[in-house]
C-alpha cells in the first residue's frame, strides 16, 4: 500500500506493509487493502510504519490519517526534521 507522510518539515512516500498509530478511537493497525476511513491521531502518540525499506517511527504532536483506495495519507505535526 502506498503511504504519503506529510509534516511541516518534509514529505515522504513509502510502500508500507503495516501502519500502527494511536488514534482518538484507540490503537489502529492498518494493513494493505484496509477499508476506507479517516481518523484524528491522538496527541503525543508514536506512529510506527513497517515499509518495504524498513521501519519508520515518528513522534506526533497531532495529526490526521486517511485511508482511501488502498492508499494512506498521514498529516502529522512533529518537531522532528527527519524520521527517527
Amino acid at each position: 500500500m502506498e503511504c504519503k507522510i506529510v509534516t511541516p518539515y518534509f514529505s515522504k512516500t513509502v510502500n508500507v506493509k503495516e501502519i500502527s498509530i494511536d488514534s482518538t478511537n484507540g490503537v489502529l493497525l492498518i494493513y494493505p487493502q484496509h477499508t476506507d476511513m479517516i481518523s484524528s491521531i491522538k496527541k503525543d502518540s508514536l506512529l510506527n510504519i513497517k515499509s518495504t525499506e524498513g521501519s519508520l517511527k515518528y513522534k506526533c504532536n497531532q495529526g490526521v490519517i486517511k485511508i482511501q483506495s488502498n492508499k494512506a495519507l498521514i498529516l502529522i505535526d512533529t518537531d522532528e526534521k527527519d524520521n527517527m
